[in-house]
């Protein structure tokens, strides 16, 4: 392994809320090699004793488990979400916002139970994730940092972002893929997939008011209003049930998951319902408060406007993990519902 110094990462407020949006294309290819491997470790239940080793390639080169991982360091900002989903509980978990107590969002407090990993935030501290000398680190649903990647090798072997993708932009299906892989539950992984699909699906079916309707999603943050693109979870998700982004939306610099947009442009993101979320978690009250163009944009006056109150909610929706999906439907598809009812 490459040795390297200590790392820092920055997270701005549009990264803070805007992890979690869609690859270019497909991930890592992940290969069962050899039949030699094994573990002591009951919890990790590897597919088979040919599991392992393990040849994975993320964006500095291959990485090879030997074998079947007993401890865990998740450092990634969901890559916990995919272990716990496996009924692996990881040694560390990454906590992007302080309301996470526990250090993940209350859509995976069940799977964690009383486990307490020790939480990691940013900038990450390698010297939390030493101390838990895991024999695996997955820093997969990162922001792709070189100097953090090379001192977390230097603990154990560590998967970090797949090649060709842009940082904080892993699709809920390549991570999981990626991740249960990895820890040879590939056959687990892909259950996990086709059940959230299946979320997905039936809230897309069983809601056919849904279909075609345009959408656009805003986020209020200090006073500043922005969009986002086709290129983020939370349209991604909104898409999947059957809406549509504006010619607006569409037409939006691909490369990125959140433009910034002046008060003055609010009415060029109106669509059939405009979601708005905000960083603080507001009341719709005051959501139009603090931003009076939007109070007086088209969607606003017509009852087009829903703002996501819940901001639990916005954060299952930035989330885009196996396990914050069905929690992000399950709150969002009623809001949708009664606008479309």
């Amino acid at each position: 392994m490459n040795q390297q110094p200590v790392s820092r990462r920055s997270l701005n407020r549009r990264q803070f809320f805007g992890f979690g949006a869609v690859t270019v294309g497909s991930a890592a290819l992940l290969a069962a090699c050899g039949t030699s491997g094994g573990s002591d470790n009951d919890a990790v239940q590897p597919d088979s004793a040919d599991s392992f080793p393990v040849t994975a390639t993320d964006k500095f080169g291959p990485v090879t488990i030997d074998r079947a991982p007993a401890t865990i360091a998740s450092v990634g900002r969901t890559d916990h979400d995919v272990l716990l989903a496996l009924g692996i509980t990881p040694a560390t978990v990454y906590r992007f916002v302080p309301p996470m107590t526990k250090g993940v969002g209350v859509w995976a407090e069940s799977k964690l139970g009383s486990a307490n990993p020790t939480i990691l935030t940013n900038p990450i501290n390698i010297e939390q994730v030493l101390a838990v000398r895991p024999d695996l680190v997955l820093n997969v649903q990162s922001a792709g940092d070189e100097t953090e990647y090379r001192a977390l090798t230097k603990i154990a072997p560590t998967l970090g972002l797949p090649p060709n993708t842009a940082p904080n932009t892993v699709t809920w299906q390549d991570s999981t893929r990626i991740i249960s892989a990895a820890v040879g539950r590939k056959a687990d992984g892909e259950k996990l997939i086709s059940d959230t699909q299946a979320v997905l699906d039936r809230a897309k079916a069983t809601n056919p008011a849904f279909h075609g309707k345009t959408v656009s999603i805003l986020l209020g943050s200090a006073r500043q209003l922005g969009v986002y693109t086709v290129n983020d979870t939370r349209m991604k998700i909104a898409t999947a049930l059957g809406l549509v982004p504006t010619a607006y939306v569409a037409g939006l610099d691909s490369s990125k998951f959140f433009v910034e947009m002046s008060s003055e442009l609010v009415n060029q993101a109106d669509a059939d319902v405009v979601v708005v979320l905000t960083r603080e978690g507001l009341s719709r009250t005051d959501t139009l408060a603090q931003y009076p163009a939007l109070a007086a944009s088209r969607a606003a006056q017509e009852n087009r406007l829903v703002v996501v109150e819940d901001f639990n909610i916005s954060l299952a929706l930035a989330a885009g993990s196996v396990l914050s999906v069905p929690y992000a439907v399950d709150g969002l598809v009623p809001l949708l519902a009664r606008r479309f009812a």
